[in-house]
């Protein structure tokens, strides 16, 4: 008896032990992901709307979760308080210039409250405190949305006709006048090429009669220097022959000669020699 006793309590005890074990892996269960055995810090923030907001929503920074909503209340004066558990080892993310925000995953994915970060003096400020309260930045609903655009829709429509009816009336007026610049333009490149052509042209002529008159010019010098050299041929030959002349010989002065024997008087000359004859 004592010993089947003993078995029993010892069953017992090692039920008591599973079961312990097994509530205390249940919390740690429960707790990780609730944060409950990480150092945390609780912030806060108020607004006029719990609209979209719900306990257990994520907080994010940069996309990145670093915190959940812990809960929201009510305040007297019909503010909506809503605390916030950050991660210790996010705080120094978090400064005076940060702001919460509702925001959502794409289009109809889940919503969150995104904190913006605050980098001045990263390292050096002074940290928040728990229960500081952070500003708030309401985003406004669908409806409010939906509501906005609806009011803009008529303006614009109203705007959007305005813009096709001046366009209706001044566009064809602007290619009529495009048309027509641009003929003008056609036209007188025309007329420039013609006058280029034709000033090429007689600047040409010009030139051409330029030249001619100048070949001419100096066909005419050239038979003029020839001249020249045959009237100086002339003229040399002409002086030659005058030299050679007897006239000259009788202008020229006689030299004296001296008497020879047998000769008469002084100059003159013995009678039975002939004269000289007088032309050639």
């Amino acid at each position: 008896m004592p010993g089947r006793r003993r078995r029993v309590g010892l069953e017992h005890g090692t039920l008591l032990a599973g079961s312990a074990a097994l509530l205390g892996l249940l919390v740690l269960g429960m707790g990780a992901p609730r944060n409950w055995w990480t150092r945390t810090l609780e912030l806060r923030f108020r607004t006029d709307s719990a609209a979209g907001l719900q306990p257990g929503m994520a907080v994010k920074i940069s996309g990145y979760p670093v915190g959940q909503v812990d809960r929201i209340q009510l305040l007297n004066d019909a503010q909506v308080q809503v605390s916030l558990t950050i991660a210790a080892s996010r705080e120094g993310l978090i400064g005076r210039r940060s702001r919460a925000t509702l925001a959502q995953e794409g289009l109809l994915g889940k919503a969150y409250i995104a904190i913006s970060p605050d980098l001045q003096d990263y390292g050096r400020r002074q940290a928040l405190k728990p229960g500081d309260t952070l500003p708030y930045n309401a985003s406004p609903d669908l409806g409010t949305l939906i509501r906005e655009v609806a009011s803009s829709r008529l303006p614009l429509q109203n705007l959007i006709g305005r813009s096709v009816n001046l366009i209706d009336q001044r566009l064809p007026r602007s290619l009529n006048q495009l048309d027509r610049t641009l003929g003008s333009g056609e036209r007188l490149a025309g007329a420039l090429q013609s006058e280029a052509r034709a000033g090429s042209d007689l600047l040409q002529t010009r030139i051409s009669r330029v030249s001619d008159n100048i070949e001419q010019s100096l066909s005419s010098l050239d038979t003029t220097l020839r001249d020249v050299r045959a009237l100086v041929r002339s003229s040399d030959g002409l002086l030659r022959d005058i030299q050679r002349s007897w006239l000259l010989q009788l202008l020229e002065p006689a030299a004296p000669t001296a008497p020879q024997a047998g000769q008469g008087p002084a100059g003159a000359a013995p009678a039975s020699e002939s004269q000289p004859p007088i032309g050639r």
